[in-house]
This record gives structure tokens, C-alpha cells and sequence, in this order.
């Protein structure tokens, strides 16, 4: 593809806001010598550090190709000035409005705009699309929440901590304390990072306060019928936002694409497995919206799905046209059209099983796949279909209703999995119900999926009240008995589907980070351990070197569900261009009772600022 640009970059460009003490830090990637339309990103992962380091050469591919691109640190972090807001606040969209005016009124801008990102990136993009700003012309949304409690905060509304309350609370934590790099050595800098070390209070104790289903939490979740922009939706099967991805699409009122692929929660060209050369597809969205470049090939539908065991189809729409196959499970606990019998069966609850599903609720850039599920499935109540004498293709959410004649469970987990003739139990999809109150009759709609089962597999579906790591075990797990079981299933037939072939970049990004689960048969304790992916080390533009580390660790025992609790260490150690060398660590510990963080911010080993947080948790 032709790169006829040399780029030109401005770094800290300052961009005014309705607060005349508060400016935000742009860096803008530029085609040299001409006008040309802004891709803009927001987001509170400070461009300074390591996301923002390697979004640059992103960046800089666009601005080769005719694209000023527009990254920008949300107010109160990296160079930007202010206080931050809490996570996903609506008014974040302030800060959205300014860089869209600032940028739309550069002598390097067209005055076309598009905003666009990944994970909380996409969040900005949508707030900035809501806005309806006269200038905006298109969305590209990758891989965020729609419902930041149900989504992002409590997964399905359940009790979520080692994704939120551990995992992210410790990196953004470790963010705030990290001095400002841009312009490290001047004033303004250190009166950033002092404030933020002493005056800022960090975000954990907002995750703290809320919990699943919180009404406080109604204000931060976003309408797509609010978005009018053409928009192209972006998602992986393996991603905590998957099922968000799909509903965003779902209810776009205007011009829209769907790009749905089996990766977890990285970027289409950065995924270990199945890479797709993603930027020529975004080039060519912001080609025909921006630029008025010829649509999409009339013969190409706008929903492009990998289907898991097949490969990638196009459907003129998502969810596609279906038939529903159902099947009821009987007294023998096989699913059949004609069941023999009534189904009964009594669930002893199991706080150890969930973790054999994978990473697939917690943003793996791509390690941590789901592995065999027997030892989980074992632990659950389980039905299976008999083996099926055709293939079936799954697109869209399956249903579930289950009978519950003894018990009034607080949490019902369902897991559909593809058996194959040797016994191996390989997951598909799950869902999860919270009952409000208890009526007997439970409906669990699973979570969007496109999936192959072969021919002579069978279907499994398993019921139980646990998903570790992922969601947090019941402090007191009581047993019940299962009386009827259903699945739908969204089938559709195989001929209606366009076979569709995609580019793969030419280098493929190795697996990062590791993921490992220990289980103690003794005590019958499982224990989940995650290192993530990071570079050894990153030096940037302005010559400072950052090294960071992150482990987490989830630990339950079957006799004391109450007493489960997940960890995270995080450290980013920077040496600067003038030489200093600055560590932040920090520790946080959550249980079902308490949030407890501890951090540190060292100077060329002289510790400067230490901390500790001790949050009860009232949910």
C-alpha cells in the first residue's frame, strides 16, 4: 500500500477547555505539508507510558496515508491538567467536545473528524460520537463496554474483583503515581505528579463504593441510539466485551459494520492467533466517510464473523437470519426434541470450577485460551445432546431455561460446550443470572457467539452457581435442585453465510504473558496465577526508559468459599533522560470483606510518598 507522506509529529499540544486552568496534552501524527482530516483517541492511559508508546506506530501507518491522528490524555492524567473523573463519567464527553473543536480549527485539519479506540478508547470514541458534533463523520468502537457496571465493573452483574478492583485499579494506580514524562524536568510537570501523589484520590475507591447493579452507576452507560455517525463496530469472541461489541451493532440506528473475530482483548493485527491486517480495513472506512472514496463493494455484506471452527463468513445482517434448534433435557440428562421423561438433578455447589473457560472475562492481549472443560463440567450438573448427524452453526445468543423445584440460588452460571467423540469438553459461550427474587423459572440468555459444532459432536450444556476467577465465589454457596432444562439454540444454515477470506499481516505477534491454574486435591483449593504481557523494556521519543511487571493471583478452597481472595503487584521503574530513577509499586489485596492497597513512589531509591487504603466492601 502506497505511504506517499512524510509525517511531521507535534508533541503537548495544548488544547483549551471550558476551565480556563485546565488544558489537555494532544500529540498529533501529521502528513507533512497538507491539510488532511483527524482520527482522534482519548483515553486515561497516559500517552507517555507504554500503551500510548506502542499505539505511536499506528499512529504514524495513518499519517503516512493522508491522516493528522490525534491522541490525547483525558483530563488529569499523563500531560493533561485537572482532576480526572471517574472511570467512564459521562462528562469525559467534555473533554471529547474540546479536542473535537480544537482539532477541527487546526490549519493541519480538513475540519473532517473521526474519533475512534480500543477498550476504554472506545469509550471516548462513542461519548465523542453522542455528541453529534457537526464535524464528526464517522466511528470506529473496538473492543469496550456499552454498560460499565454490567460490562466492565460486575460482569453480568455479579461480583467481578480481579478484573476491576484488583487488576485495573493497580495499573491506573500505578499510572497516577508515575511522574508526567512529557516535559519531565519543568515545573508544570512536578506540580502534576505532586498533586496526584497527594491530592488525587485514586480510582479504586470508586470501584470500592459501587457494586453489582448499583443505580449510582446508571449515568455512565452509554445509548447507541444516540450515535447517528456511521460506525464500524470491532470485537473479538474472546473478549470481555464481545457481547457488548454485538448489542452496540445491534442498535446503531444508522450506517454500520460489524467485525467480529476469535481474538481476546488486543488489536485484529496484534492477536497471536488468526492476526488480520486490520488498518487497510480502517483505512478504507475513514477513506469512504472522510474523504467520500467509493462505499464498500456492493457484493460485500456489512457483518464480517469469524465462526470458531470454520473460519470467517460475511452475513447481510447480525444477528443472521435463524432457526432455532431446542432441545430439552430428559431424565436420562440428554437435551432431545422429545425428552424421555422428566429432567431432575441436584447441584453441591463448587466454588473451585470456572477457571478451565480461560481468560476469556479478563483483557488477555491473547493468552489464556479455554482448555478442556471436563474437570469443570464434572463439577456442575451437566446434559449433553446426543451426537449431532449434521453440522451446526451457532450465530447469536443461546437461551437457556432452567427449573429450580429446591434451593433459591443467589447466582446461576450456564456454560455450553462442544464435546467431541474422545470425551474433550471445549467451551463455547456462557451466561450468568443474578435472581432478584425467587420464581422457580430461571431464563439465562448467553453471551453472543458465532461457533461450529462438527457433525457427530455433541452439545453440553452445565449449571452451576461458579465462574472463578472470573466472578467472585459465594461467601456461602447453598445447594438446589434442577428441575427441566432448555436450550435454544441460534442456528442458521450453512449456505447462508459468504465465505469470505482475509489479510494477514506478515509478522505475527508471539504470545505474551502466561496463565497457569494449580489445583491442591488435598485441600481442594485451586489457584489462578497471571503474568502479563509486557515489553522488557520501552524507551520513549524523549529518551526515557520505562520496565514494568505485573503478576495477579485468585485463590479459593472448596470447604471455605468466604475466605476467597484475588492479589495484584504491579511495578513500573522509569529512568529518566535526566538520569533519575523512579519506581512506583503497589499491592492490592481484595476479599469478599475488604479492598486493601498499599503503594510506594521511590527516587533513585529514597522513598518519597507511601500509602496505604483499606476499604470495606459492602456488597
Amino acid at each position: 500500500m502506497p505511504k506517499p507522506y512524510d509525517v511531521e509529529v507535534l508533541r503537548d499540544q495544548r488544547i483549551p477547555t471550558t476551565d480556563p486552568a485546565v488544558t489537555l496534552s494532544a500529540d498529533v501524527f501529521r502528513p507533512a505539508g497538507v491539510p488532511a482530516p483527524a482520527l482522534l483517541t482519548l483515553q486515561p492511559y497516559r500517552k507517555d507510558l507504554l500503551v500510548g508508546t506502542h499505539q505511536q506506530a499506528t499512529m504514524r501507518w495513518f499519517a503516512e496515508r493522508g491522516y493528522a491522528c490525534v491522541l490525547v490524555d483525558l483530563r488529569g492524567t499523563g500531560a493533561s491538567d485537572g482532576l480526572p473523573r471517574p472511570k467512564f463519567a459521562a462528562e469525559e464527553g467534555e473533554d471529547a467536545l474540546a479536542a473535537m473543536n480544537w482539532a477541527a480549527a487546526q490549519p493541519w485539519c480538513t475540519g473532517d473528524l473521526g474519533a475512534w479506540g480500543i477498550s476504554y478508547g472506545a469509550v471516548t470514541a462513542m461519548r465523542a460520537a453522542a455528541l453529534d458534533h457537526p464535524r464528526l463523520k464517522a466511528l470506529i468502537a473496538i473492543m469496550g463496554p456499552l454498560d460499565p457496571s454490567r460490562d466492565a465493573f460486575d460482569h453480568d452483574g455479579a461480583r467481578a474483583d480481579l478484573h476491576q478492583r484488583v487488576y485495573w485499579s493497580a495499573s491506573m494506580l500505578v499510572e497516577q503515581l508515575l511522574p508526567p514524562l512529557t516535559g519531565y524536568d519543568t515545573v508544570e510537570a512536578r506540580r502534576r505528579w505532586h498533586a496526584r501523589m497527594y491530592e488525587v484520590e485514586p480510582f479504586l475507591l470508586d470501584f470500592a463504593r459501587h457494586g453489582p447493579a448499583d443505580p449510582a452507576l446508571a449515568d455512565r452507560v452509554l445509548d447507541p441510539h444516540s450515535i447517528t455517525v456511521p460506525a464500524f463496530c470491532v470485537g473479538g469472541w474472546r473478549d470481555p466485551y464481545a457481547d457488548a461489541i454485538t448489542r452496540l451493532y445491534e442498535q446503531l440506528p444508522g450506517a454500520k459494520q460489524l467485525l467480529m473475530g476469535p481474538w481476546m482483548h488486543a488489536m485484529p493485527q496484534d492477536s497471536p492467533y488468526e492476526p488480520m491486517d486490520f488498518l487497510p480495513k480502517a483505512l478504507s472506512w475513514w477513506d469512504r466517510w472522510l474523504r467520500g472514496a467509493d462505499p464498500a463493494p456492493p457484493d460485500e455484506p456489512p457483518v464480517s464473523v469469524y465462526v470458531q471452527g470454520d473460519g470467517w463468513r460475511h452475513y447481510e445482517t447480525w444477528p443472521p437470519q435463524k432457526d432455532e434448534l431446542v432441545l430439552v433435557a430428559g431424565a436420562d440428562a440428554v437435551l432431545a426434541e422429545e425428552p424421555a421423561d422428566a429432567f431432575t438433578a441436584h447441584y453441591d455447589p463448587d466454588p473451585t470450577s470456572g477457571a478451565l473457560s480461560g481468560l476469556w472475562g479478563f483483557p488477555s492481549p491473547g493468552y489464556g485460551l479455554p482448555v478442556d472443560q471436563h474437570d469443570d463440567d464434572v463439577r456442575s450438573v451437566m446434559a449433553n445432546s446426543r451426537p449431532l448427524s449434521g453440522d451446526l452453526v451457532l450465530c447469536g445468543r443461546p437461551e437457556v431455561v432452567v427449573g429450580i423445584s429446591e434451593g433459591a440460588p443467589e447466582r446461576i452460571v450456564v456454560r455450553l460446550a462442544d464435546v467431541d467423540p474422545d470425551g474433550r469438553s471445549k467451551f463455547i459461550v456462557a451466561g450468568v443470572h443474578c435472581p432478584a427474587e425467587a420464581t422457580g423459572q430461571y431464563r439465562i440468555r448467553l453471551r453472543a457467539t458465532a461457533y461450529r459444532v462438527p457433525a457427530g459432536h455433541r452439545l453440553r450444556v452445565t449449571v452451576s452457581d461458579s465462574d472463578f476467577p472470573r466472578l467472585v465465589p459465594l461467601p456461602q454457596p447453598e445447594p438446589f435442585t434442577l428441575s427441566g432444562l432448555e436450550l435454544a439454540v441460534p442456528a442458521v444454515a450453512e449456505d447462508l453465510g459468504v465465505p469470505a477470506e482475509v489479510s494477514v499481516p506478515a509478522t505475527r505477534v508471539r504470545p505474551s504473558g502466561s496463565w497457569s491454574l494449580t489445583r491442591d486435591p488435598v485441600r481442594d483449593r485451586a489457584e489462578v496465577a497471571i503474568t502479563s504481557g509486557r515489553p522488557p523494556e520501552v524507551t520513549t521519543a524523549d529518551g526515557h526508559r520505562i520496565r514494568a511487571r505485573s503478576d495477579l493471583r485468585a485463590a479459593v478452597e472448596a470447604a471455605h468459599p468466604g475466605a476467597s481472595f484475588a492479589t495484584a503487584e504491579h511495578e513500573t521503574a522509569i529512568t529518566a533522560n535526566t538520569g533519575e530513577h523512579v519506581v512506583v509499586a503497589v499491592t492490592i489485596r481484595c476479599d469478599r470483606a475488604v479492598l486493601w492497597a498499599h503503594a510506594t513512589v521511590a527516587v533513585d531509591g529514597a522513598e518519597i510518598f507511601g500509602k496505604t487504603w483499606h476499604l470495606p466492601l459492602e456488597f
